[in-house]
């Protein structure tokens, strides 16, 4: 089974270098149009999908059925195509850092998509109701997409980009589709305002995604050797264009370890995982639980190979997530 029709399907630039990135977004069912309440939570999600050059793409059947659990459970889905992957533009890299930054872009732009869809009536400057439980978003990935996920900068500095681009940035772009986007959902388009993308609005719209709740979602985690095969960034960082187009700027990013235990997240393996050795992945996941404070769990699932094709594993997945979903803050 996949995800039903996507309910928007275009491209954002990366902000990495700006170029065009494939992307789709899934309504849950009975939600197309933005008529959530401000005592709601609206909840989104991002599946990455695994290596380029190994054939991974926003089409593979695991993501599809990882994005189709977290429709059912009430999220709000998107899903890209990293550089080099289906119809995006560009080519794989041997670092990492393009690709990081690629997921950063589709991670700027859910955000924002969601606060907007959260107050689809006020301009960002006259946000009412978003308090720090508002929104949450699970950056999700599988194998390769997992490490990329669990790589990214901390939240205030995902927002302080959004507050201080200019126009001619992929970051402006990026916000001003996420605003029409929206715009194209309403029914009644009278009594909302176009949006636009003034320097107002979009520090705005940065104070509002700061609030949002992040979660984390791995599945099939590659680790030490197989990972350093796929990306030679030791220390992560993201490289991209942010104030003006032509200059550039390295964002430091923190330890995935880190993120995953300061955050909710929920890692899912299988026993007969290919990649990376059961053995080795248990050793993992039971040193990051036992971290102080540490909100990471993980679900192995029995005879469940990297490519999650044996019988029965997938529903024993669907369990798994949608298990967790329900403990979600």
């Amino acid at each position: 089974m996949h995800p039903p029709a996507a309910t928007h399907t275009f491209t954002i630039p990366s902000l990495h270098d700006g170029i065009r990135l494939e992307c789709r977004i899934y309504h849950p069912q009975g939600r197309l149009h933005t008529s959530y309440k401000s005592c709601q939570q609206i909840r989104g999600a991002i599946v990455a999908h695994p290596y380029a050059p190994l054939g991974g793409c926003y089409d593979d059947p695991v993501v599809g059925f990882v994005a189709e659990e977290l429709l059912r459970a009430g999220c709000v889905v998107g899903t890209f195509n990293f550089r080099g992957a289906g119809g995006s533009e560009g080519r794989t890299s041997w670092t990492g850092r393009p690709e990081l930054a690629d997921y950063a872009s589709f991670y700027e732009f859910m955000l924002l998509y969601l606060h907007r869809m959260r107050n689809p009536r006020s301009t960002s400057s006259r946000v009412g109701g978003d308090g720090p439980d508002a929104v949450q978003l699970i950056l999700g990935g599988y194998s390769y997409g997992s490490m990329i996920a669990s790589s990214l900068p901390h939240l205030d500095l995902v927002a302080e980009v959004v507050r201080k681009s200019n126009h001619g940035t992929p970051m402006h772009e990026i916000y001003q589709i996420s605003q029409d986007l929206v715009y194209c959902l309403e029914e009644d388009k009278d009594v909302l305002e176009k949006p636009s993308a003034t320097f107002q609005e979009m520090k705005q719209a940065a104070d509002a995604i700061q609030r949002t709740t992040i979660a984390y979602l791995l599945i099939s985690p590659i680790l030490p050797p197989i990972n350093q095969l796929l990306t030679i960034f030791v220390k992560p960082s993201l490289d991209i264009g942010v104030y003006e187009p032509s200059n550039r700027r390295s964002i430091p990013c923190p330890k995935p370890a880190d993120q995953v235990c300061a955050h909710d997240t929920l890692a899912l393996y299988g026993t007969q995982d290919t990649f990376t050795s059961v053995h080795k992945l248990q050793n993992w996941s039971k040193e990051l639980s036992q971290t102080p404070l540490s909100r990471f769990q993980s679900a192995e699932i029995d005879r469940a190979g990297h490519f999650w094709r044996e019988d029965g594993v997938r529903s024993q997945a669907r369990d798994a997530i949608r298990n967790w979903l329900c403990q979600l803050r």
